[in-house]
């Protein structure tokens, strides 16, 4: 497997999971040309796309989704929470998440996170025994994410604000409040200790992501990051809100 970002952060999400033969997308919270850009950038075209799967139906990850999918006619895979919120009825071909399931050869596990959404997931995928996991938008780490996030090889997960600089930051306190509640997002910290509650020999990818413009800096980033994986011999990087990542090879698959 590989996967790539379109990019990361409060201003929209997208993130491709692909294998030699699938290319799935999770969220979409670009305008549709846009994403046709920074696909485009990835080497993709929209009629690549075998499904899109959405976490949850806040903006920054489901704005441009209804577009895309119905343009394209591409399978668009939710929780029946989310769909309640997003409105099935609008799109074409809407699939609902019960459980464990396939796209063509990749097996997607969805897990149930606290944040302030209908029916939020996130996602483990699985495809000729390499296990990559995205993890975001989340306030705080259930035994249930532990466990779901376990054996990976590679992970994308949410390192969004500094609890300092959110603290005293421009945010009026309500948002204050809602950002660094249990079903809001993780702080720097936070991520950091969840990997090292996941942490094993076979993870070899660690990629930050959903960074906050106002509330973070990639400098607290890494040193929260570094403080896991330092002195291991894993490859690590900060997605971007402009440009998100370019493709990461997981295993020889």
């Amino acid at each position: 497997m590989r996967f790539a970002s379109l990019g990361s952060g409060s201003r929209g999400n997208g993130t491709i999971v692909a294998s030699q033969t699938t290319n799935l997308l999770v969220d979409c919270g670009f305008s549709y040309k846009e994403a046709l850009h920074r696909l485009k950038r990835l080497e993709l075209e929209p009629t690549d796309l075998s499904g899109i799967l959405v976490t949850h139906e806040h903006g920054d990850h489901v704005s441009g989704v209804e577009t895309l999918a119905n343009r394209h006619s591409i399978p668009v895979y939710a929780s029946r929470g989310t769909w309640i919120e997003i409105g099935a009825n609008k799109f074409k071909n809407p699939m609902y998440i019960n459980a464990l399931f396939a796209i063509r050869d990749i097996e997607i596990i969805p897990v149930t996170v606290p944040h302030d959404a209908r029916e939020p997931l996130q996602f483990v995928f699985s495809c000729q025994g390499i296990r990559l996991g995205i993890l975001s938008d989340l306030g705080s780490i259930s035994q249930g994410v532990i466990d779901g996030y376990q054996d990976l090889d590679a992970i994308s997960v949410e390192f969004n604000h500094d609890k300092e600089m959110l603290n005293t930051g421009p945010y009026p306190n309500s948002l204050k409040s809602r950002i660094g509640g249990d079903f809001g997002h993780l702080n720097n910290w936070q991520a950091a200790e969840f990997l090292r509650r996941i942490w094993s020999d076979r993870l070899q990818t660690v990629v930050a992501c959903h960074i906050s413009e106002t509330n973070n800096d990639s400098s607290r980033v890494r040193r929260a990051l570094d403080s896991v994986i330092e002195h291991q011999n894993v490859h690590s990087l900060i997605a971007s809100q402009s440009d998100g990542f370019n493709w990461i090879q997981i295993g020889t698959s």
